[in-house]
């Protein structure tokens, strides 16, 4: 029998991505998301239901899997204020990795962000590090961490300094090599892709992904 696959954050750049390319793949016979509005896909291999964050009890039996791929992320712009950036990027995502492990989910693999850590300068790489610090002590057997750098694609909302970013890096990523693959903008569907090629791979324990490692799962150099 194959795996089934949770998609948290399915509507988003990665996890739209993300659950196209899991519905594609013959290692998963059954893909779960769970989202707060519309999600317009539709499957013979997929699940989905409506998710209330601040109500998790009432979602409780439907945060379980083999593998839990976590994709929901906002931006200080969306948010606005401190305090509700932080409920979205930390709150909501340790309640339902605990929730995740108690009901046994094998694999908790989550976008995170290159340069988190709680030594940041910057607010947003500090909640990051903070989120990561804390998913480590829960203790998944398997717990995967990955850190792109500047994502590029179409985003359901209209990003206005990411899509200048994005003009820039499309320019000069082909100059980025070496060493420098590490700040290299990556697509969306690239990261989906290296979420799920690393969830096969059968890796244990906490691993932090690169920005370069997920060039080099994509480009096959891994």
């Amino acid at each position: 029998m194959g795996k089934k696959a949770l998609v948290i954050g399915a509507n988003g750049l990665v996890g739209l991505n993300c659950v196209e390319q899991l519905l594609d793949n013959p290692n998963y016979e059954e893909v779960t998301v769970l989202t707060r509005k519309y999600f317009p896909l539709e499957h013979p291999k997929l699940v989905k239901e409506f998710l209330e964050f601040d109500n998790l009890h009432q979602s409780w039996d439907w945060i379980k899997s083999d593998d839990l791929f976590y994709c929901l992320g906002t931006t200080m712009a969306n948010a606005r204020k401190r305090s509700i950036f932080r409920k979205v990027e930390l709150d909501y995502a340790l309640n339902i990795a605990k929730i995740a492990h108690h009901n046994k989910v094998k694999q908790f693999i989550i976008v995170s962000a290159m340069g988190a850590s709680t030594r940041s300068l910057f607010y947003y790489n500090r909640i990051k590090g903070e989120l990561e610090n804390e998913l480590k002590k829960i203790g998944f057997q398997t717990l995967l961490i990955i850190r792109p750098a500047l994502l590029l694609g179409k985003r359901e909302e209209f990003r206005f300094m990411e899509s200048i970013s994005q003009g820039f890096f499309k320019v000069i990523n082909f100059f980025l090599i070496g060493p420098l693959r590490n700040i290299k903008a990556v697509k969306g569907s690239d990261v989906a892709k290296a979420m799920i090629v690393l969830a096969n791979q059968n890796r244990k324990n906490t691993h932090i992904i690169l920005n370069k490692e997920i060039h080099d799962i994509v480009d096959n150099r891994v």
